[in-house]
């Protein structure tokens, strides 16, 4: 490996100077509050750092082992790309791991076989497989490299493809998983700030050279869009993660009156069903984010990428109409039924057991 040159920054001096760095030290601070803030010490904030071997994950995993213990190094190595290249990923993680005293774990995941979409495929088998070593090496945290560039590019794809409020949140910088708890501590911090900071520790990094494959909708934004936007404003980066932060908050207050419909939906073997007056007082808005989360509920939140701007508006056009004729409107792998007085949600399976004929409202 091509990395003797690079001096190591394992010791103890040399750790507590690099906390002193301003990204190391914002990194540390926000992995800090997101993982119970003052009122949980160090050693009780065992991380799982996803570690591709790119910048992002280099810098993240970087950050953390300057808190001995607090971390273990994960690479996940799957089959999308040649074996020569993903073996070089996961020694330079293992180097990175060893440089720095950190445990490392690694594991092999097969996609590319799988039906479906290949990048959907990749992330849910990546996500599954770190919730596993989480699990095994008693970390109650995940913590992914994502920062405020890869923030701005999911902003963007999701307002190109028509998203509500909920897709324009964009990412969380804290989710809860089914087994363990998602963390991202650089969502507020643009890439070239995490470069230069890798730069002046001499730490080299991988580049993914699908990452340059323009067949992927996201490096289009990524290499097309995002510098014609930088272009014209510089920290249109930095804008966009205070543009999310802001947008969290109202969401908070959405997801209050979210919780309150569900709890108030009679739950039937035909489904969820509400009393079609409440539906009349809600905002435009919290409606849109209804079906997403009667999806998780019903349908494993399978089949929910299939649910449309299109199918959203016209749901809430049939909830918020004073007709009193029956409709019924697809949503993804949902089928709602709106009456006179009742708003029903069902499974399309179930609906399609029941034999019921759809003609579906646009």
């Amino acid at each position: 490996m091509d990395d003797a040159r690079i001096q190591p920054v394992d010791d103890e001096s040399e750790s507590q100077n690099w906390k002193r760095d301003d990204i190391v030290a914002r990194i540390l601070r926000r992995w800090r509050e997101l993982t119970g803030d003052k009122h949980t010490r160090d050693g009780d904030r065992r991380t799982l750092v996803a570690c591709s071997g790119g910048a992002d994950s280099i810098a993240l995993a970087f950050a953390l082992s300057r808190i001995s213990g607090s971390s273990v190094i994960a690479h996940i190595r799957h089959d999308i790309r040649s074996e020569e290249e993903t073996d070089a990923d996961r020694e330079l993680v293992r180097f990175r791991a060893e440089q720095w005293g950190v445990e490392f774990v690694s594991r092999d995941i097969r996609v590319k076989s799988l039906p479906g979409n290949l990048e959907a495929n990749a992330r849910s088998g990546r996500y599954s497989v770190l919730q596993d070593l989480a699990e095994e090496h008693d970390c109650p945290y995940i913590a992914t490299g994502h920062h405020a560039d890869d923030q701005l590019e999911t902003l963007l794809m999701h307002l190109m493809r028509g998203s509500g409020l909920r897709g324009m949140t964009g990412m969380r910088a804290k989710t809860q998983l089914e087994r363990s708890t998602l963390v991202r501590p650089m969502l507020d911090i643009p890439r070239d700030e995490i470069v230069q900071m890798l730069r002046r520790a001499a730490i080299t990094w991988r580049d993914d050279p699908t990452n340059q494959d323009h067949a992927y909708f996201r490096n289009r934004i990524r290499h097309d869009v995002v510098p014609m936007m930088r272009s014209v404003c510089p920290s249109i980066a930095a804008r966009a993660s205070d543009w999310t932060n802001d947008l969290m908050s109202i969401r908070a207050m959405m997801d209050e009156m979210i919780d309150k419909a569900i709890g108030d939906a009679s739950s039937t073997p035909d489904g969820m069903i509400w009393d079609r007056r409440v539906f009349r007082s809600f905002p435009e808005p919290v409606l849109g984010m209804l079906p997403n989360r009667v999806c998780r509920l019903l349908c494993a939140n399978q089949g929910q990428d299939l649910i449309s701007r299109e199918t959203i508006n016209a749901w809430i056009r049939g909830v918020k109409s004073f007709s009193t004729e029956p409709t019924q409107h697809r949503i993804g792998p949902m089928v709602c039924f709106i009456d006179a007085h009742r708003v029903r949600i069902a499974p399309v399976s179930d609906v399609e057991q029941d034999g019921t004929e759809a003609q579906y409202e646009s």
